[in-house]
């Protein structure tokens, strides 16, 4: 078809026509070994097109100029300025488009053209923060599910604060392998304050009693999370936990007796001020009197220290057995030895940490009896 001849037809042909003939223009002008005149001619045709008055022939052209980074800018231009149904195939995959462009389409546009650029083949650090702090739950669920998005801390903690109250957004973060260790505390404290006003709303748990029950869970799961943090990440964590008023004495006593030695320099290096290579050696070597320092430089409450040395002492002469179920019988003996030493150290004090040791104990006893139970059901199934 000549060069006349095919803006004549686009003219004239009917609507679904134009459209049917758009993606083989496209081809034609991207693939095509075209003279000068030629792709001149066709891209004038294209530039046509994207003025039809038909949204469908203009769809179908921004369809298929999206995939191709040799389109004419000034028609990826045009059609993301157009109605939404034909913008959002631009927004969603055209490589032309910059980031600045992106994060205006952010600020102005419709939820469907942000949930567009929310499932980009890849986005930015700067354009997912625009998502994180504007983008509605449907843009950010497609941005959480997708993973070529580069979210940093910042975008992560965005999320959780506006929008980690809807259950979807939470299990959407929470699959994601690379939100940071403070971010996931955050959610699961939270979550857990959700909890208890339900359950106290319910009255099926007094006010104090559940004050004690879900604070006890998410330090439970904080030193659970700490456990697998590397250095950088845990520096994090302690000073989320410091920041937010979560690094308390029991939290750092129960992860001495889950035997997590390195969330305990961390932290007291935070809130001493000193090395944590300085601190490190004093837990490995240090005497009583040097310990006793360190944990009043850093703030620990007298009568805590008992526990922290008593904690020190059997991480100092335990270690584990390599028998099956060697983990959770390391920490039942742990923290069963923590708690004789700290009575040892404070004969007939009845307070509440020793109250929370022997909690401790017991919740120790019987997740090594279930994991221990669970791992010979797992041996026989192997078996049979």
């Amino acid at each position: 078809m000549g060069r006349f001849r095919l803006i004549d037809w686009m003219d004239n042909a009917p609507a679904p026509a134009r459209a049917s003939a758009v993606p083989a223009l496209v081809r034609s002008y991207v693939h095509g070994d075209l003279t000068p005149e030629a792709r001149e001619m066709m891209e004038a045709a294209l530039t046509l097109i994207a003025d039809d008055p038909s949204p469908d022939v203009r769809r179908a052209l921004a369809e298929a100029l999206s995939i191709h980074e040799t389109a004419p800018r000034h028609l990826i231009v045009a059609l993301s300025q157009d109605l939404p149904a034909i913008a959002e195939p631009i927004f969603r995959r055209s490589p032309c488009l910059i980031d600045s462009e992106l994060t205006a389409a952010v600020a102005l546009g419709t939820p469907s053209i942000v949930k567009a650029v929310a499932s980009r083949p890849w986005i930015s650090f700067e354009v997912a923060d625009a998502i994180a702090a504007e983008g509605d739950r449907e843009a950010v669920l497609a941005m959480l599910a997708n993973p070529g998005a580069d979210l940093d801390g910042e975008a992560f903690a965005a999320i959780a604060d506006r929008l980690g109250a809807d259950g979807e957004i939470r299990e959407a973060l929470f699959a994601r392998r690379d939100l940071p260790l403070a971010v996931r505390q955050s959610l699961i404290s939270a979550l857990g304050e959700k909890l208890g006003r339900f359950l106290v709303g319910r009255a099926w748990i007094a006010p104090k009693r559940a004050g004690v029950v879900l604070r006890e869970a998410c330090d439970k799961a904080t030193v659970f999370l700490a456990g697998s943090a590397e250095e950088a990440e845990l520096s994090a964590l302690v000073e989320h936990l410091r920041s937010t008023g979560q690094l308390t004495t029991a939290l750092l006593i129960r992860s001495m007796c889950e035997g997590h030695i390195r969330f305990l320099e961390a932290a007291l290096a935070r809130l001493s001020g000193l090395p944590a290579t300085r601190v490190y050696a004093l837990l490995m070597d240090g005497r009583a009197g040097a310990l006793r320092a360190l944990f009043t430089r850093a703030g620990l409450p007298e009568r805590s220290h008992a526990a922290f040395l008593a904690a020190l002492e059997v991480w100092r002469e335990l270690d584990y057995d390599g028998r099956e179920g060697d983990k959770p019988r390391f920490g039942r003996r742990m923290v069963e030895r923590i708690l004789t030493r700290y009575q040892e150290f404070a004969p007939g004090e009845v307070d509440d940490l020793l109250a929370m040791l022997r909690r401790l104990a017991a919740e120790s006893a019987r997740t090594a009896a279930r994991e221990i139970l669970e791992s010979r059901r797992e041996g026989r199934s192997r078996a049979a």
